[in-house]
């Protein structure tokens, strides 16, 4: 997996407030969404064919899934500080407002109201309440967003594609029934604003330069082998879901493995500065 050009550089006051504008232009067109019938009528429309193989929505929506989000962040970002630390920001507040905001609507899931025949169902996705917002479409949104500040203001191409890319997450969410469009909106709008949340965090409290001592490396090596042996060990519901599983896990170990050389050439050095 080829590694973009990371900055780690401070967002421009111009690109925050755009963020920040786009953040909340989604939340508030999920939400206004979510009351609308348009909200079941565009998800019936987009099953009434099938667009791709089951298989490829089934790799895609794996991208979402909040510990191989979070994996795939660390492997990128282990030594990257200010980006790391804006990954963990935005991955801890996401754990907390995620399930909150889940148990505050309990809105029902599209299997829950649509009679089967409407919903070509892909997997096994989940029946019952929680919808709103979509875990995946946040943990897509904030993981888009933090690759998307990282990568650098001159890499306009880069930037676009993983805006595409986070967006055909979302839209996974649709393809396998289960969310409402409403749901991914609102997903994506939060992941963005916690991504911003988590940069102005870092801001007034840096994490950053604690991140680059030895005892955060061997902690955050231990926190991606658990995420590891979590990722693998989830139930799969296909060869696309564990294609996506063996990219991150491959990109998790060379990351690893990458900062045991690392640390490697500098005792090598502080031990040929000592002689």
């Amino acid at each position: 997996m080829p590694e973009p050009h990371i900055s780690g550089g401070v967002p421009t006051l111009k690109t925050s407030w755009i963020s920040v504008s786009l953040a909340c232009l989604l939340v508030v067109g999920g939400l206004v969404l979510h009351g609308s019938p348009w909200n079941q009528e565009w998800l019936i429309w987009g099953h009434r064919s099938s667009w791709l193989p089951d298989q490829f929505w089934l790799f895609v929506t794996q991208w979402g899934d909040s510990a191989q989000a979070l994996l795939l962040l660390l492997a990128l970002f282990l030594l990257h500080p200010v980006p790391l630390a804006w990954a963990l920001k935005t991955w801890l507040m996401g754990v907390i407002a995620s399930p909150l905001l889940k148990a505050a609507w309990d809105a029902p899931r599209p299997l829950s109201v649509l009679e089967p025949h409407w919903l070509h169902a892909i997997g096994h996705p989940p029946m019952g309440g929680h919808s709103m917002p979509s875990g995946h479409s946040l943990a897509a949104g904030s993981l888009a967003a933090l690759l998307f500040f990282a990568a650098g203001r001159e890499r306009v191409v880069w930037r676009m594609t993983l805006v595409l890319l986070g967006s055909l997450v979302a839209v996974s969410r649709l393809a396998v029934g289960a969310h409402w469009p409403a749901d991914v909106l609102v997903g994506l709008g939060l992941g963005l604003f916690l991504v911003l949340l988590a940069q102005w965090w870092e801001r007034m409290q840096p994490w950053a330069a604690h991140l680059t001592s030895a005892r955060a490396q061997r902690l955050l090596s231990v926190l991606m082998l658990l995420l590891l042996y979590a990722v693998w060990h989830l139930p799969s519901e296909g060869w696309g879901m564990t294609g996506a599983r063996l990219l991150v896990c491959a990109a998790a170990v060379w990351s690893l493995l990458g900062l045991v050389r690392v640390q490697r050439q500098l005792r090598q050095g502080a031990g040929g500065r000592h002689d």
